[in-house]
């Protein structure tokens, strides 16, 4: 019976662990960065899920209901190829893992200009 307890005492922990994880992820990890937008492609097996490729980094723009966000789809029309934002973000990035940052909000749009040279 001991063990039986034992084995049921270190699964509900661990459940309690993974979903306050869960929960807790935008207070411990939402970050404000500048990113200079790549490229930007529509995930094609689910609605409202959308990459965003910058110069170091590949972002989701997905609504999440741990993130409180559900703006995906005001979003992703507003950026653009070869411009520079400043954005909120959720999330940790996990090189190994397929698990992308979710980017929650704009905060700021910086034009990009680039002097020509003269010959």
């Amino acid at each position: 019976m001991t063990k039986l307890a034992m084995f049921l005492g270190v699964i509900i922990i661990l459940v309690i662990l993974v979903f306050g994880f869960v929960f807790f992820e935008p207070f411990f990890s939402e970050t404000e960065e500048s990113i200079v937008v790549v490229n930007k492609e529509i995930w094609k097996g689910e609605r409202e899920r959308y990459f965003i490729f910058s110069e170091n980094e590949v972002f989701l723009n997905a609504n999440n209901y741990y993130h409180n966000k559900s703006n995906a789809n005001d979003l992703y029309p507003l950026f653009q190829a070869g411009k520079t934002y400043r954005v909120k973000i959720v999330g940790y990035y996990l090189p190994l893992i397929p698990r992308f940052r979710n980017i929650i909000s704009i905060i700021d749009q910086k034009e990009t200009n680039v002097p020509l040279q003269n010959k």
